[in-house]
């Protein structure tokens, strides 16, 4: 980490507001969490080297069905037509005309799994909108820049299928918000109109691992969310190309010309560091943001769904960001429309 860095970060983050306590339940939480996940925290000597991947997804796969509580009236159809392997999420609540291009979290290298599915159909459900979630390359197999080319072809196809810019906007979670904000900066770059907003569930926008965070959350960091695993896994997704690459971490990018944003993290996350600055990145290139600090919380706590007060506020919060975003590009298409009369 350069002294310009550290010196960045630690402004950052004595900069941030406040928080409230976790609720009763959501201290509950914390600890059962902790027990159960630290003695499943992979320990390996020779880092990817020795990780099995193939033995890891099943397990995690599991662990993710384990926690799920889908809402009813959730449906989920493969998007046939679609140009990458993508999945259409809709709610009886879901209206024509507001799509959510969703990329789920994985750490760059666990697929898709119905818990993603039920945080998306929850997020749509509150927002009146359908959500295509991007099944997108998974590393080893098919490491970086793939996924951000998965995501950008999406929108493409979205557009050449007639959907303006305003009736889309994008969610990343976790390694997801990494790969939404690389894809947005290659839309931005090939002067392709941008999605009405994004929201960033605790972005991982930093693969040279130099947020103070990681030192200062490390004892807090869960099983899905701690130093060694995430040395791996990014290993395993870049396969030596430089970390330092905007693309692959955003934080070192010029955010200039992105959407609105709506940025939720924990104070105990080991991710706390991209998120801010990654919310101050998008300050200097002029995008309005909405910074959302929560106490702490396990990391994708949104993916709880109503277990805990936490996660019902996210959801809320998102939701409602999300549909003001889609109400004011409406109203915009519209004034727009007239003038042209």
């Amino acid at each position: 980490m350069t002294a310009r860095t550290l010196e960045f970060t630690e402004a950052a983050v004595r900069s941030l507001p406040p928080v409230a306590k976790p609720s009763w339940r959501g201290r509950m939480f914390n600890a059962a969490f902790g027990i159960v996940g630290s003695p499943l925290t992979p320990r390996m000597r020779d880092g990817a080297a020795s990780f099995d991947i193939a033995t890891a997804r099943p397990v995690v796969h599991r662990a993710e069905s384990l926690m799920t509580f889908a809402p009813r009236g959730m449906q989920v159809e493969q998007a046939a037509c679609a140009p990458v392997a993508a999945d259409w999420i809709t709610m009886p609540q879901s209206e024509a005309g507001r799509i959510i291009l969703f990329a789920h979290s994985g750490s760059f290298i666990f697929g898709r799994s119905r818990l993603h599915h039920a945080l998306a159909a929850r997020i749509c459900q509150q927002a009146h909108a359908s959500a295509l979630a991007v099944n997108y390359s998974l590393a080893p197999e098919r490491p970086f820049p793939a996924a951000l080319n998965n995501l950008v072809t999406a929108y493409e196809w979205l557009l050449a299928e007639g959907i303006s810019p305003g009736q889309m906007q994008i969610l990343g979670d976790s390694a997801g918000g990494g790969i939404v904000l690389g894809a947005l900066i290659k839309l931005r770059d090939k002067g392709l109109p941008m999605p009405a907003a994004m929201t960033l569930l605790a972005p991982w926008a930093d693969l040279t691992l130099s947020g103070r965070s990681l030192l200062t959350n490390a004892r807090k960091a869960s099983l899905s969310n701690n130093i060694e695993m995430m040395m791996i896994c990014r290993e395993l997704y870049l396969q030596g190309h430089t970390p330092a690459d905007p693309l692959a971490s955003p934080v070192f990018a010029d955010l200039s010309g992105l959407p609105p944003a709506l940025i939720q993290v924990s104070s105990s996350d080991i991710l706390l560091d991209d998120a801010v600055r990654i919310d101050e990145a998008l300050h200097r290139g002029g995008t309005e943001t909405e910074f959302r600090l929560y106490p702490p919380m396990p990391h994708g706590w949104q993916r709880l769904g109503a277990l805990l007060p936490e996660s019902r506020r996210a959801l809320t919060e998102i939701a409602v960001f999300i549909d003001g975003r889609f109400e004011a590009a409406t109203r915009a298409e519209r004034s727009q429309d007239q003038y042209h009369v």
